[in-house]
């Protein structure tokens, strides 16, 4: 199989249109962990191992990531009166992409009708200011609740009462504090980070400091603990909590959170999880509202239950079991399932400015032949 740059052929225009559309989609620090490649029969959409954050479990996020992708193409098919077919596949054979694993097919199944999201999927950003603390409408939350639970094994519970959400703005420091107390995680904090304008534009991921929405002075101080022996010397001075304080004020003050699971650990689940995330974003974009990932709690749990605390210290193992027992205490319906996303949602401004995207060209190509 022979790879080139997309042409400009009808059809090839067609997975152009889609392909731009899917990488719109958000990614874990946006890492944008997908490549795809167009064929006659279809759109290969493919994971980029090498673009892999290390605290990810299992592709958890990554998959959640291109999910959302896949789903932003459908929903873009949809405009141009045609439905997609969505395939997931696990065959490891069937690989023109070094380093990247094939995980769906996208297919021309029938005629479709256009889709009401599909004018918000340039308009969908995460907004990491301050949410007013007023509750969003249980009507409103019930209405985006089916738009993620049009997926089946997707589960999705709405947490609205104050008590409940000052508890989850508890275990959310707690799980932030480990991403600044681990070496690796503390690496791939700032692996991720973009100082400048100029950074952000030169590779077009990660996470532009400007979009964490940081008090004055505090872009500075994080730059600063760039070295570990720094990060580490804040640690035993117990400092490092002032380093979470923002995201646990900003999760009691929202105005509802959302705990997103699915039934088991898998590819498949992952992907349907990133597919539902994306619709009920969108949804809610669509009804004005301000939606913020909140990644650090499923990222400790996933350590603690796919991978037994393997790669985590005896203190952050101890953690880890004590945040899960209290999920499962606050969420019941979480009790035998996996963790995918916790988010907070409400009425805010518009984010000051948006993570850029990598050009298409570096994440589409085209089949000149096939085997």
């Amino acid at each position: 199989m022979v790879l080139s740059a997309i042409g400009e052929q009808p059809q090839n225009n067609c997975y152009l249109s889609l392909a731009e559309a899917a990488i719109l989609a958000p990614s874990p620090d946006n890492n944008q962990p997908w490549h795809f490649v167009s064929r006659g029969d279809g759109l290969w959409v493919y994971l980029d191992n090498a673009r892999a954050l290390p605290s990810d479990v299992n592709g958890m996020f990554d998959l959640i990531g291109v999910g959302a992708a896949i789903e932003n193409a459908v929903i873009r098919a949809r405009q141009s009166g045609w439905e997609l077919a969505v395939r997931y596949e696990h065959d490891a054979e069937q690989n023109p992409l070094e380093g990247c694993r094939l995980v769906a097919t996208l297919r021309r199944q029938a005629a479709g009708h256009p889709d009401p999201l599909e004018p918000f999927l340039k308009k969908r950003c995460t907004c990491r200011k301050r949410y007013a603390t007023s509750p969003v409408e249980a009507s409103l939350l019930e209405r985006l609740r089916r738009s993620a639970e049009r997926f089946s094994a997707v589960d999705l519970e709405w947490i609205a009462d104050r008590r409940r959400i000052r508890a989850f703005a508890r275990m959310v420091t707690s799980s932030d504090r480990f991403r600044f107390q681990y070496e690796p995680f503390h690496e791939e904090i700032f692996r991720q980070l973009r100082f400048t304008a100029g950074e952000a534009e030169e590779t077009r991921d990660g996470l532009d400091i400007r979009t964490l929405e940081l008090p004055a002075g505090a872009a500075t101080l994080i730059r600063w603990l760039r070295p570990w022996p720094r990060m580490r010397r804040l640690q035993q001075l117990g400092l490092d909590r002032l380093l979470t304080l923002p995201s646990g004020v900003s999760v009691r003050g929202s105005g509802a959170l959302g705990v997103l699971t699915v039934p088991e650990p898998g590819s498949q689940h992952f992907l349907e999880a990133g597919r539902a995330f994306q619709r009920l974003w969108l949804a809610a974009t669509e009804q004005g509202l301000c939606l913020h990932p909140l990644g650090s709690l499923p990222v400790l749990l996933a350590h603690w239950e796919q991978l037994a605390g393997k790669k985590l210290h005896a203190g952050h193992q101890k953690v880890a079991e004590k945040l899960g027992t209290r999920l499962r205490d606050l969420v019941p319906s979480t009790r035998g399932r996996t963790l995918a996303m916790l988010f907070r949602i409400g009425h805010c401004q518009p984010p000051s400015y948006r993570s850029l995207r990598r050009p298409i060209q570096e994440v589409l190509k085209r089949t000149e032949s096939t085997p």
